[in-house]
């Protein structure tokens, strides 16, 4: 190993145990108090609301030092202040602005504000709950291709929230026009879908999976309290619950930004390859029950192209989408970063192949990094989880080969 690898070696590790550490820091923190004020001349500086606020500017500035130890690239650094900020927005949105006494699902990624290594051909919702209520959603299952609730229960001592029900397009028993009911309340009151929230109940998170986003219609829900007029009998929200909610803003700004570190960061010293993962190592919270994941980074040159190789996949849904280094997905509005089961071509031969490099290449499945020279790849497969499915395999070409080594593959060459 050269100096320079060295180096290179030394940094992950440091980075790995600083992420470690930075997980560890924030187990439980969604309900732990806010630290100590400092003595202020203000009546009002030993609110924990307040106190609250203070700690978001703290993890704010460590979530700064995260991008300055980690970034290897300009671009990187400068992607990487921002993308705090985005994922902090993004925690204000589904956290910090919610009120369990008046729930509502709240978008979590927009049209450029994508965090998490969320699937651009998806939409997220998210909504935090309180079991002092009982709640109601009603929908519509829409025509997309999957849509399932993952509903949590309290926080476990690790930090994550442990799966209390989950819910998809197959087990939801919507009736012949595609409405559906869940009920989450103390005692069963016999509506369908019921789920027992007398241990607690914490969060729902919504996933849509689209295969062609002109073609679908998106699904559709609600949630109200049961038994409560609307505009009526909602109290405001009092200081110890405003500061709740922003640790809880602040505990998802902490989690989500570090993810690279914490969740497959041996993926580094390994670029190029896929590994396979499922809720049991990503966590339910985090991730779908029905998902096979296959994840990886990628790592390539200007002038050199990937040429990813799988059979196809017989499932519900599919797709193959790049991320940066922070798990943004890159730049999908005008770049093309990801396909799904509906727009990818299997070749002649009957296998699936995507090329992705810096820009487009000669191939129906091209994809781009946008200009990254590191970052994800992610292969998410919905159908039976245990399903089992060929791994995919990666070969480095150089650029300007792709179109003789695409066909050469094709011809049962090398």
């Amino acid at each position: 190993m050269g100096y320079g690898e060295s180096v290179r070696e030394a940094g992950r590790t440091a980075r790995l145990l600083m992420g470690i550490a930075l997980f560890a820091s924030v187990s439980g923190c969604a309900t732990e108090s806010p630290p100590p004020a400092e003595a202020s001349a203000s009546p009002y500086a030993s609110l924990a609301s307040v106190r609250a606020y203070e700690q978001i500017q703290a993890t704010l500035e460590d979530m700064k030092q995260v991008v300055l130890e980690d970034a290897e690239t300009e671009r990187e650094a400068s992607e990487g202040v921002r993308a705090i900020l985005r994922t902090f927005a993004m925690s204000m949105d589904t956290a910090g602005d919610q009120n369990p006494k008046a729930p509502h699902f709240a978008r979590m990624d927009t049209k450029v504000r994508k965090v998490g290594g969320d699937n651009p051909d998806a939409e997220y919702d998210n909504v935090h709950l309180d079991a002092r209520w009982d709640y109601v959603i009603r929908g519509n299952l829409g025509t997309v291709r999957h849509l399932s609730f993952t509903i949590s229960g309290p926080v476990k001592p690790d930090g994550r929230r442990a799966k209390l029900a989950y819910f998809n397009e197959r087990t939801l028993g919507a009736d012949e026009n595609g409405d559906f009911e869940i009920h989450l309340t103390k005692q069963d009151d016999g509506g369908p879908n019921w789920v027992d929230t007398s241990g607690g109940v914490t969060s729902i998170l919504v996933r849509q999976y689209i295969g062609d986003r002109e073609a679908e219609r998106l699904a559709t829900y609600d949630i109200d309290v049961v038994g409560r007029t609307p505009y009526e009998g909602i109290p405001h929200s009092t200081d110890r619950e405003i500061a709740k909610a922003l640790m809880e803003a602040n505990h998802g700004l902490r989690f989500m930004f570090t993810m690279h570190r914490t969740i497959g960061p041996e993926l580094w010293d390994t670029p190029n390859t896929f590994s396979s993962f499922n809720s049991d190592t990503f966590g339910e919270d985090i991730s779908s029950a029905d998902n096979l994941y296959m994840f990886g980074t990628y790592q390539i040159e200007p002038d050199e192209a990937l040429i990813i190789e799988t059979d196809p996949m017989d499932v519900r849904y599919w797709n193959l989408a790049i991320e940066s280094r922070w798990h943004e997905s890159v730049d999908y509005l005008t770049r093309r970063t990801h396909l799904s089961l509906d727009h990818a071509v299997v070749d002649d031969d009957g296998k699936l192949r995507f090329v992705l490099a810096h820009g487009k290449t000669p191939h129906p499945n091209w994809l781009e990094t946008g200009g990254h020279r590191e970052g994800w790849m992610t292969f998410r497969w919905v159908g039976e989880r245990e399903s089992k499915v060929a791994m995919p395999t990666v070969v480095k070409v150089k650029r300007a080969d792709v179109a003789e080594v695409l066909a050469a593959r094709m011809g049962g060459g090398a």
